[in-house]
């Protein structure tokens, strides 16, 4: 529960301590005395949203602390995940610098934002929060029946399906997008692939086919040029085999007199030999050599193509023209293998659509019980809160397409006169019918929730006298459950509170301040007199406040 609130330096506020006990906390105060700014204080330590606007004084930094008593060790888990550590009192503290900067502490050490947010969440229900999503927007209403339905495990395993089925649908919206592209590339890389397989590019084939083409236009100078080797190697009378022999006996006499001379005489034979193996291939080589007229311009034409393949993809050698087609057959395959992803994710997705629906179906039947319930319930507080005709009827109807929240679509109708047809809240009820209507399901769901502290602000609007009296009974009642603290006009429900606070003003010459004090005895008295007829009270009023203060304490 919260044990207290200390305000420094927000709005008209310049110092203020709030020390709410257990039970029912009431906070009255003349209009713009500054019991809405108390609230917003309080806001920011629950994580709202700071505004530099809110410093009293621009030059000093505005702190707003709030101290907690743990029941439980609920928030120990998440205080371990964030290395903070556990006790049983909480101190949350929010800090705005007149630079503008916003600071958030727990427990005397820096922390996110974030993470106020989570702890604040699990410590108070503030009704200003809820008012903001308002009764009548269908989000809202569907929260108040999955609190009465306790569907926080159900909601819990439906959303974890959500998630899958959303995941894989933009997965699959991605693959659609890929497989659009490709179907707009896919001819014209098959064209460029089935071209260079059908050229059939072997590693090396350009400098063979140079090759085969110099000697196919050059074919009868080659010719002539072997013949000539041939000839003078072998075949003339003054063949240079004919010559080498000649000199090979003249050096051969002498070759064992003189070493160098036995030298040369082996290099001639070594010269002999080779002469001999070269005119033999050259008349080989000729020989094999034949003149084909069509073959030189049927390599040209190979030679043109291939450097034509070569200049249009920008590569610098066939090599390159390879692992190019390589690449492309690659992204052909690619481009099936996209398809195939396609169906079996779509067959994915169909299988996690059956088991969201699934899931759908049981979260419903779990909010109809908790309708039927709700509705129950709620008409029974509103019979003692001078409705006796009222009826609240929860219409949950299936939405369709699957949102985080599952499929149904809530509409809250009601009656607030005997015969008069169900209706939107919008159209029919009034704003006094409305703050019972909102007392009476908050009541009945903060039962069912764990929070230590519920906070209403003005809770009562629109109602007043035996009524008014009603809900603050029904405020008292809920107290007995959580720390409950109001914010109230009204002198019944003042009336029925353990814990009476008293907001105001003070004005000087140049500023006003806001101050909080407790009432108690005949303070207390005083003061419901005169929320009860004017100031200073009669004695009727002084009379009828000793009534309602002992009726209800």
């Amino acid at each position: 529960m919260l044990k207290s609130l200390s305000i420094k330096n927000y709005a008209i506020i310049d110092r203020l301590e709030l020390q709410p006990s257990e039970g029912l906390n009431v906070l009255t105060g003349e209009t713009g005395a500054g019991k809405s700014i108390l609230l917003g204080a309080l806001g920011l330590v629950l994580g709202q949203r700071a505004d530099l606007g809110v410093l009293r004084n621009p030059e000093e930094k505005c702190v707003v602390e709030a101290i907690f008593q743990l029941a439980d060790d609920k928030l120990k888990p998440i205080l371990e995940d964030n290395d903070l550590d556990f006790s049983t009192e909480m101190i949350l503290r929010r800090e705005i610098l007149p630079a503008g900067k916003s600071r958030a502490f727990v427990n005397d050490t820096p922390a996110r934002l974030s993470l106020l947010q989570q702890i604040s969440s699990l410590l108070v229900d503030l009704h200003q929060q809820f008012s903001s999503l308002d009764i009548y927007q269908q989000n809202y209403q569907l929260s108040l029946v999955d609190a009465m339905g306790n569907n926080e495990k159900s909601l819990r395993d439906y959303r974890e399906i959500f998630n899958t089925w959303q995941s894989k649908k933009r997965e699959l919206e991605k693959l659609k997008l890929r497989e659009a592209e490709a179907t707009k590339e896919h001819d014209f890389v098959a064209f460029q692939c089935e071209e260079l397989q059908e050229f059939g590019l072997r590693e090396g084939e350009k400098e063979e086919l140079e090759e085969r083409l110099h000697t196919l236009e050059n074919f009868e100078g080659i010719k002539h040029a072997l013949s000539k080797v041939e000839s003078v190697v072998e075949n003339s009378p003054a063949s240079m085999e004919s010559q080498i022999n000649e000199l090979l006996r003249e050096m051969r006499a002498f070759s064992e007199m003189n070493q160098e001379i036995k030298s040369l005489a082996e290099r001639l034979e070594s010269a002999a030999v080779e002469l001999s193996d070269i005119s033999r291939e050259a008349s080989l080589l000729n020989e094999q050599m034949e003149h084909n007229p069509g073959e030189a311009e049927t390599t040209r034409q190979r030679l043109d193509e291939l450097i034509r393949l070569m200049n249009k993809h920008q590569v610098e050698s066939e090599e390159d023209l390879i692992v190019l087609q390589a690449d492309l057959e690659e992204k052909l395959k690619s481009f099936d293998s996209v398809s195939e992803e396609i169906s079996a994710l779509e067959e994915e997705l169909a299988d996690c659509r059956k088991q969201l629906q699934t899931s759908a179906d049981k979260l419903s039947d779990k909010r109809k019980q908790a309708a039927g319930k709700m509705e129950k319930e709620t008409m029974k507080i509103l019979q003692t809160l001078s409705m006796p005709h009222a009826r609240l009827k929860i219409s949950i109807t299936p939405s369709g397409e699957p949102r985080a929240d599952g499929m149904d679509e809530v509409e809250f109708l009601f009656s607030a006169n005997k015969g008069v047809d169900f209706k939107n809240l919008r159209d029919v009820a009034s704003g006094g019918e409305i703050s019972r209507l909102n007392l009476a399901i908050k009541s009945i769901i903060a039962g069912r929730v764990h929070l230590p502290t519920l906070i209403f602000d003005e809770i009562d609007s629109g109602v007043s006298g035996d009524v008014a009296l009603k809900m603050g009974r029904i405020l008292k009642k809920t107290a007995s459950e959580h720390q409950v603290i109001v914010i109230t006009h009204s002198p019944q429900v003042a009336a029925c509170g353990s814990n009476h606070f008293f907001i105001y003003k003070k004005s000087d010459t140049k500023h006003t301040q806001t101050h909080l004090k407790q009432l108690n005895g005949e303070d207390r008295l005083h003061h419901i007199a005169v929320m009860l007829s004017s100031d200073p009270p009669g004695q009727a009023a002084l009379q009828n406040a000793r009534e309602l203060l002992q009726m209800n304490n």
